[in-house]
């Protein structure tokens, strides 16, 4: 499971937060909108993480995890939905 977060970390660095084709989803949106975009479908799991690269400081980030639901298939087996902290609302910066 350490190997895995920290590859998706990693992951994190490279990803440049395309829309990757699912115009729904987008940069900004908040939690609660996320949720309704996924039929009221809670996350398989959340993740507090600290994210960042070595060219950006480092800033806490909460992935939520969905392992079934409208995204799921197009984008492989599961997909990760990263918000960040802005002005104590955390809305989308990226997802994989």
């Amino acid at each position: 499971m350490k190997k895995m977060l920290v590859l998706f970390c990693l992951g994190l660095t490279a990803c440049d937060g395309s829309l990757h084709g699912d115009r729904r989803l987008q940069r900004g949106m908040t939690e609660q909108e996320v949720t309704q975009l996924e039929g009221k479908q809670v996350p398989d799991r959340i993740i507090m993480r600290t994210c960042g690269t070595e060219t950006r400081q480092p800033f806490p980030c909460k992935v939520h995890v969905y392992r079934k639901g409208l995204w799921v298939g197009r984008f492989g087996s599961e997909v990760a939905v990263v918000f960040e902290d802005v002005r104590g609302q955390w809305v989308v910066s990226q997802w994989l």
